[in-house]
This record gives structure tokens, sequence and C-alpha cells, in this order.
């Protein structure tokens, strides 16, 4: 009798901790789930806070007010875009927002499918950058990489799309763009890699500039002072060539001498 009662109560204890199981689930459940809530809140206060920070003002501004912001902020020689070659304006074009001229500013098919990359390889890295978007992001506002300096872009973007033509924004940006470490603008990156000036470049040099852009200290080094060649920069090249024979803007004459074009340092000094 002994042993049974022993085994009885052995048995009601664990029914005890057995039907105290679902709470202590529902409770850690409650506890992670209020966690994460808060974590959110935070979350979008952090970036809401940042987003509500003073954003630069285009709303009254003028091409020579950018241009002039333009030139303290880097040590550029300005060079007016009628003094830029056509070929190496549409190299660059191409390559790096090839629908400059029909967009308002922004990309938003290019801007939705690089969102999709985003979620698909599960990380943000703010790509799908238009000229415009590209402009903004090196006359007015900071490198760093958050969704609120994002944000701020978009909207300063669209601002500046309704001050300013697309031959000013685009002349803009050709003079503050890197094209290696601490060299600045279409003039210095002429005099620099090829001792001309813009309005010489042709369709094959203006590509290589082109290949120079998305990293320029990283190719700077690579590329030219390398001369590291890889196929993925080959193809680049040969992509933007194809697209301006495609477009009719060189001729087909050209289209075959510039494919086989490679950069020498020996023939430009």
């Amino acid at each position: 009798m002994v042993a049974s009662a022993e085994f009885f109560i052995r048995m009601r204890t664990k029914l005890k901790k057995f039907a105290s199981l679902p709470y202590i689930l529902i409770h850690r459940t409650l506890m992670l789930t209020g966690l994460l809530v808060w974590l959110a809140i935070a979350t979008l206060a952090f970036y809401g806070y940042q987003l509500l920070q003073p954003i630069p003002t285009v709303d009254n501004i003028s091409f020579s007010q950018a241009r002039t912001l333009a030139e303290e902020k880097f040590n550029t020689r300005w060079v007016s875009l009628k003094n830029v070659n056509r070929d190496l304006i549409y190299s660059i074009v191409l390559s790096e927002d090839s629908h400059f001229f029909s967009h308002t500013g922004i990309d938003y098919d290019a801007l939705i499918a690089a969102l999709g990359d985003n979620i698909k390889k599960r990380e943000w890295r703010f790509g799908a950058s238009t000229i415009s978007q590209q402009a903004v992001k090196n006359l007015y506002l900071s490198q760093e990489k958050t969704l609120a300096r994002k944000l701020q872009e978009l909207i300063i973007t669209q601002r500046l799309e309704a001050k300013l033509s697309k031959n000013e924004i685009l002349e803009l940006y050709l003079n503050i763009i890197e094209f290696g470490p601490e060299l600045y603008g279409i003039g210095n990156a002429s005099q620099y890699y090829f001792n001309k000036s813009p309005q010489e470049i042709n369709a094959a040099e203006g590509a290589y500039l082109a290949l120079l852009m998305p990293s320029p200290r990283k190719y700077h080094y690579t590329l030219y002072q390398n001369g590291n060649w890889s196929p993925a920069l080959s193809k680049k090249h040969h992509r933007i060539i194809r697209d301006m024979r495609f477009k009719e803007l060189i001729s087909n004459s050209q289209y075959k001498s510039y494919n086989k074009w490679r950069y020498d340092k020996e023939d430009y000094l």
C-alpha cells in the first residue's frame, strides 16, 4: 500500500508538470513576441528620427548655386556639358543609367527589381541608383548606407528633378563623380587617364572610365595600375560598346575597332 501511495504521488507530480507546459510555452511565446515588437518599435523610432532630421533643401536652388556647391565640395576641373564628347557622355549614361533621359529621377522598375533581389538574398545593398540619385547623394548627403539616408535621397532627387533640366543634372554628375582616389570629375579623369580633354575621349575610352565608376579606388588599383582586365570587366566593356552600336551612336567599323581596344598607359604618355 505504501508503494502504491508513493506511485500515485509521483504520477500526480508529473501530471502537474505536464499540465503546466502549455502555460510555460505561452508565457515564453508572449515574452518573445513582446521583445520582437519592442525591437520593431525601436527600429522604426530610430529610422523615423533619422528621416525627420533636416533634409537639405533644393526647392529654390538654381544650377549656378548647385555648381558653386559642387566646386566648393570637390576639387574638380569644371567642364560644361557642351565640351564633353557625345560618345563619352553616352558610354557613361548607358553604363550607369540607360533610362536617364526618360525617367523622372527614380527608375521604379530597377528599384523594384533591386528590392526583390535584396529580399531574395536577405540583404540590403542600396542598388538601382539613377544618375540623378547619385548626383544628390554625392552633393547633398553622407555616404552612410542606411534606409533613412536612402529615403532622404529619393525625396531630394524628386525635388532636384523638378528644378533642374536633365542636361544640368548630367553636367553636375559628370563633374562630381569619382574616378579614382580623390580624382573627381570628368575633366580631371580625362587628363589623368588619357592626357586628353573630355572633348577628345572616344567611346572605348569612355567605356573604360565607366568601368572605374562603381568602385573607383578598387579599380584604380586593379584595372589601371595592374592592368587586370577580368572577364567580368571585359564583358561589361563589350556590352557598353555593343549598346552604343545598337543605338547607332557609333559606326560598325568603330564597333569592331573598339571591341579590340585595351587600355595601355604607354599609349597616353
